[in-house]
């Protein structure tokens, strides 16, 4: 499970990443799962000030030796050099681009030493990203939480994987080891998680959220602009609550992040809250059932 070219290149065990999520990522998840042979990621931006996030790169460190992510944010980001800049300072080994041109950040990271992933949701911006130097991009499919693209992941992995001379990353809607499964056998070299690393003991969601994500089926995200102007998958239930307070008049946007949650729509397939150590061992086995099961196309088993 271990020889992908994600896994090769970061020098982790398993190709499994918990995706960097804004205000919820933190410390002990990132640990955990990164302990526990996967990578964990935060944004930068999790942290209320450049020292914050200095200090948060350090006390992963001290938890684990494995390697980790930090995700920056490229537009209207005034923080984003003196991030970056702590970043690499830090040794930080993966660095996550989103939205905007990540060609000065490749260089710069680069120069240190560290690899960048770059977020994409179609092929031309994926094909940007490897000409300005990006190691691997993740492809954000439909069904993704947060601003995620509208190309079905059984079109947009090997899509992007035929098209390309750099890894692909598989994002949106994978929530158990049948999930990782398709996306290797898709192309991939590394599967990307979100949503599920949400219901999570080390996760500060609020409790509210972790069970509207336990009791929501995929019909329950929606594709919406409200939030942050740009289209992206909310817990409906959160989505309708907002709704509500702006038609009262209430001025909610400084805190609408907060508020309205975001999700895939792999909650269908999440059913409780497990350490981040216990999900990643259940993930391993969970993808190994899934090779053992495969049937060949005469109806065996295939031999693993």
């Amino acid at each position: 499970m271990s020889d992908t070219p994600i896994t090769r290149m970061l020098g982790i065990r398993y190709p499994i990443l918990a995706a960097p999520m804004f205000l919820v990522s933190n410390v002990a998840m990132v640990a955990a799962t990164s302990a526990a042979g996967g990578l964990g990621a935060f944004p930068a931006l999790n942290f209320r000030t450049t020292d914050a996030l200095r200090e948060a790169i350090r006390a992963i460190k001290q938890q684990t030796d494995k390697p980790f992510g930090v995700n920056l944010i490229l537009l209207q980001n005034e923080r984003l050099v003196a991030d970056l800049t702590v970043c690499l300072e830090e040794g930080v080994p993966l660095l996550i681009t989103s939205l905007g041109d990540p060609t000065q950040v490749i260089q710069h990271a680069h120069a240190h030493g560290a690899k960048v992933f770059c977020d994409v949701t179609t092929l031309r911006h994926a094909q940007k990203c490897e000409a300005a130097g990006a190691d691997a991009v993740i492809a954000v499919s439909a069904g993704a939480g947060g601003h995620a693209g509208r190309i079905s992941p059984f079109v947009l992995i090997p899509y992007l994987a035929r098209s390309l001379s750099i890894p692909v990353v598989a994002a949106g809607g994978i929530s158990d080891g049948r999930g990782v499964a398709a996306a290797i056998a898709l192309g991939a070299g590394a599967a990307y998680l979100g949503t599920r690393f949400i219901a999570t003991r080390e996760s500060p969601a609020p409790d509210d959220y972790k069970a509207m994500i336990l009791q929501s089926s995929p019909e329950d995200i929606e594709y919406s602009p409200e939030v942050s102007g740009h289209p992206a998958n909310f817990l409906r239930p959160s989505l309708e609550a907002f709704r509500a307070q702006k038609q009262d008049g209430s001025d909610h946007s400084p805190s609408a992040w907060k508020d309205v949650w975001s999700a895939g729509q792999g909650v269908g397939l999440i059913e409780d809250v497990p350490s981040c150590a216990d999900l990643m061992a259940r993930l391993v086995s969970e993808y190994r059932q899934v090779r053992q099961s495969l049937p060949d196309l005469d109806g065996e088993p295939l031999a693993i």
